[in-house]
């Protein structure tokens, strides 16, 4: 994988993250100090990288006993929690998607993060708050800063800013989560921590820091860091308390991409050994304050992890001869340089955008720039079948046969794509292109069955069908990852990583939602979260439960 534009963790540290706590808001003078007068306040806990089953099971079996006793168990029965079986995943299962449809109720073709990283074609921007065709962690740095990288490309608002239209006095304290639009203080950890942590997952250094629990140190540090920055917070003499707390948790994630005892050993300990014991802390330090007795504790994570292997023939990355980009230019594409900026006459007709075990590609319309030079007309979709399925005919052939790129045959599971409109009319739904024609997902999917894929259909309308649907591409690629049994025939699109997600799978997609609060019982909460979550719910349902559980009483 190309790695230009690197930046290593001590450059990144250098970062305007000086201090652990940033206030966002001034609070308007006369305006009461916290808005609760009654109302049940909120813990909100976004844990990364966990998957429903690991988590309920280890909670279920006594493994957990911070976790439990946060939610009024005791390891072996619940009475004030509900356990939801169905919340899914957004596609892609990846951390940003994810998170921004959690925080602002509504998918990602509304709310625009369309994935880790992707392109903007009316702009020619190239947005990667986690970079995966190149290595750099100051875009995801930039989220705590100032900069506020990623506040700014969201196109909806977030859960806290719906909260302040309802009630503007509420209190809000967001710790390390990279959204916090609306909330009044955000807390980081010391930043070369912070830094150190975001660079090690991005080059998937673990072979460069020798044993595994040198490399994990780093990411428990960066956990335990934020629980005691907020446990200080609350702390603090004369301190307003928040209505409002949100705590996110990154390490079980980081650590499980690249661990070399595999993603679920590795997040089995991590859970045991780092996170429930900062669970244990944060539950005591709010627990002496009173600050759990009439308050929602909701845990839900963005995605699962399916185990890979670490090497260059399953690592479907940038910079080898059997890596994607040589599909593109053996069809005749001039590729996009891997890195975040290029200059405003670059010359390229096809753009690359990784998400793990899904991609996007993005096709000019190459009338625009037929020459070597030219700078194409983004503003412009590509022509359907000029542009947009030569590139999908170049992956299915490549794919089948290995035609124009020996080493991606027999790397994807679907080949998907669209037909192109101009704006401002809504971009069309993805379909699956099996080499002659495209074919509605549903009726594919009826003749060809994917026995591990879930809802997809939907999901990919969630991601494509809105104002800022087209920022997920022309092309969107699926590798064969986690419907296949066999590690060794799984693919992934990255730099070599032990683990990846992203995929409509149910290992990548059925994420946990808990939902606790110490004076109601299991039933009571259980009849109030299907009534807001409906059959089958999506990530983006989370935020009209966060708002039902604050205000409905």
């Amino acid at each position: 994988m190309s790695i230009a534009g690197c930046a290593t963790f001590e450059q990144v540290a250098r970062l305007s993250l000086s201090d652990d706590s940033r206030t966002l808001r001034e609070r308007p003078e006369g305006s009461a100090q916290r808005s609760s007068m009654g109302r049940p306040g909120i813990l909100f806990l976004p844990i990364d990288g966990v998957d429903r089953f690991m988590l309920y099971e280890m909670l279920r079996a006594g493994e957990l006993p911070g976790f439990a006793k946060l939610v009024g168990g005791d390891g072996k029965s619940f009475p004030h929690a509900h356990f939801d079986d169905s919340l899914i995943a957004t596609m892609p299962s990846s951390t940003m998607p994810a998170w921004a449809s959690v925080l602002t109720g509504v998918g990602p073709a509304y709310h625009g993060m369309a994935g880790n990283e992707f392109f903007e074609r009316d702009t020619r921007t190239f947005t990667a708050p986690i970079p995966g065709t190149f290595h750099d962690a100051a875009p995801t740095l930039a989220c705590f800063t100032s900069d506020e990288y990623c506040n700014h490309v969201l196109k909806a608002p977030t859960v806290y800013e719906q909260m302040r239209k309802r009630d503007e006095d509420v209190l809000i304290w967001v710790a390390l989560h990279h959204m916090y639009a609306g909330a009044d203080v955000l807390f980081v950890a010391d930043r070369t921590v912070l830094a150190k942590a975001f660079e090690i997952k991005l080059r998937g250094m673990v072979e460069k820091l020798g044993e595994n629990k040198a490399s994990r140190f780093d990411f428990e540090t960066l956990d335990k860091e934020v629980v005691d920055v907020v446990g200080d917070a609350l702390n603090q003499k004369n301190v307003t308390l928040p209505d409002v707390l949100t705590v996110y948790l990154s390490g079980t994630d980081l650590y499980g991409h690249i661990a070399d005892e595999g993603p679920e050993t590795a997040r089995r300990a991590y859970l045991r050994e780092v996170l429930d014991p900062a669970i244990a802390t944060l539950e005591r330090d709010m627990q002496k304050l009173g600050l759990l007795d009439n308050r929602w504790v909701v845990i839900t994570s963005d995605h699962g992890h399916t185990e890979v292997l670490k090497d260059d023939r399953h690592a479907l990355a940038t910079d080898g001869d059997d890596d994607p980009p040589r599909v593109l230019e053996a069809r005749g594409f001039r590729v996009r340089e891997f890195k975040q900026k290029v200059s405003k006459d670059a010359d390229f007709q096809a753009v690359l955008a990784y998400q793990g075990a899904t991609a996007y590609v993005y096709a000019a319309d190459r009338s625009t720039c037929p020459l070597k030079g030219d700078v194409c007309d983004w503003k412009k979709p590509p022509r359907f079948e000029e542009d947009v399925l030569e590139l999908a005919n170049g992956f299915y052939q490549a794919n089948e046969h290995g035609a124009g790129c020996a080493g991606m045959k027999g790397t994807l599971e679907l080949v998907l794509a669209r037909r192109p409109v101009a704006p401002p009319a809504l971009p069309r739904a993805f379909e699956v292109y099996d080499g002659k024609r495209l074919v509605p997902i549903p009726e594919y999917l009826a003749a060809h069955p994917h026995k591990s894929y879930v809802e997809l259909d939907a999901r990919m309308r969630d991601l494509a069908v809105g104002p800022h649907g087209n920022r997920a591409g022309d092309v969107i690629l699926i590798a064969a990852n986690a419907e296949r049994d066999n590690v060794a025939d799984r693919y992934y699109f990255a730099s070599p990583y032990r683990s990846w997600h992203g995929s409509p799978s149910r290992k990548d997609s059925e994420v946990p939602l808990i939902v606790a609060h110490p004076t109601r019982s299991t039933a009571e909460i259980r009849a109030r979260a299907a009534k807001v979550l409906g059959n089958r719910p999506r990530q983006q349902r989370v935020t009209d439960l966060l708002l039902s559980l604050r205000y409905d009483d």
